[in-house]
């Protein structure tokens, strides 16, 4: 069954949670706050399956996490799909005897949208942000990238020069290596706020501002922490052409890498030249198209000590959304340089990282 408003959806799970048992399908993002909104409104669930985060996640709405390969044909069970991108999990129900009437999919993004209205409220995530709008105007950056063409050496070279920058999920781990620290640390991921949740005082001293999605589990921690900083993160309309935020205030959009949330950002903050670094674009194990790929690279800098772990990458939809990023700068009179040494990111005009510093007027000007 395919649900277009939000308020359909609910209806139909508080009717048949009374002789049905409710599952929501995906322990990430959308099925957390679905959760919540399940339990604001009363409503009796049993909780959730999960192909990816149930070895990694127990429990979330303090629900058990079970893997999706546990599921079989039990008419008794309701599966909610909390995911955009639902048709391979509905197929693999299907696969098992799951009757169609047996699932509920969401087959428009406005009940996303609403789902989080629902459980998030958002009128001091707008005044907070507001507040860094062209705080950076006309300055330029770096945003960094985790992958293995990153060396510590030119981290410190920013440092050297106070050169504003954002660091991402892991990057921290290096820090026992080098001088260099980001201005603005930024997480949006379930699997990323997932490895950082231990460390985060650490993150969070090492940062001027440390940004998440308010619908990450990052929320929780607002009050403790006091420089994050929460933004509403939701999906374009289309993932053949992605949106580009024009007021972060308001939202920011899903662009299947970290890395367009920090565009975003960056953008907002003002800063009109853009400088990647690190940013390689290829994955050991990466998807492109639906067909699963592989490559004889890593997929973390040697500073961070991480292994390949990881083999969910949708290269396809990230050159997509580099490719809005791109567009967006364009008319908007701001520049995206790609200073990553190597990689196969060709999206943004490549600078060569060294000659950046030969002459300052480059990075000043």
């Amino acid at each position: 069954m395919l649900f277009d408003s939000f308020e359909k959806l609910l209806k139909d799970i508080k009717y048949v949670s009374q002789y049905k048992k409710i599952y929501i399908w995906g322990a990430g993002v959308y099925g957390d706050l679905l959760g919540k909104v399940l339990n604001d409104n009363g409503i009796l669930w049993y909780g959730y399956f999960d192909n990816f985060t149930s070895d990694t996640v127990e429990y979330v709405n303090d629900k058990k996490v079970l893997s999706g390969g546990e599921v079989g044909a039990n008419s008794e069970n309701i599966y909610v799909l909390s995911m955009r991108n639902y048709q391979p999990v509905k197929k693999q129900l299907e696969n098992v005897g799951i009757k169609d009437s047996s699932i509920f999919a969401i087959s428009k993004i406005n009940v996303f949208n609403e789902i989080e209205d629902h459980a998030i409220g958002k009128k001091n995530i707008v005044e907070e942000m507001k507040k860094f709008h062209n705080i950076n105007e006309g300055e330029n950056c770096f945003v960094i990238g985790n992958g293995p063409s990153l060396k510590g050496e030119d981290l410190d070279l920013l440092n050297k020069y106070h050169i504003k920058s954002f660091g991402c999920n892991s990057i921290y781990k290096a820090y026992d290596k080098i001088q260099w620290r980001p201005d603005y640390y930024v997480v949006v991921d379930i699997n990323g706020i997932e490895m950082v949740k231990d460390d985060l005082q650490y993150i969070s001293d090492n940062c001027k501002y440390l940004f998440s999605r308010s619908n990450g589990r990052l929320r929780y921690c607002a009050d403790k922490y006091k420089n994050i900083r929460l933004f509403k993160s939701i999906f374009s309309e289309s993932e053949e052409q992605f949106s580009f935020s024009e007021d972060c205030a308001e939202q920011l959009y899903i662009g299947h890498t970290v890395t367009y949330a920090m565009l975003q950002l960056a953008v907002y903050m003002g800063f009109k030249k853009i400088y990647l670094l690190g940013i390689d674009h290829q994955y050991a194990t990466q998807v492109a198209n639906g067909v699963e790929e592989h490559n004889q690279v890593h997929n973390y800098s040697s500073l961070l000590e991480r292994n390949n772990e990881g083999v969910f990458y949708l290269i396809d939809k990230t050159t997509l959304a580099y490719q809005a990023a791109r567009k967006y700068a364009d008319e908007h009179g701001i520049k995206i340089y790609n200073a990553t040494r190597g990689g196969k990111l060709e999206v943004f005009e490549r600078v060569d990282f060294d000659s950046l510093f030969g002459d300052r007027y480059q990075l000043e000007g």
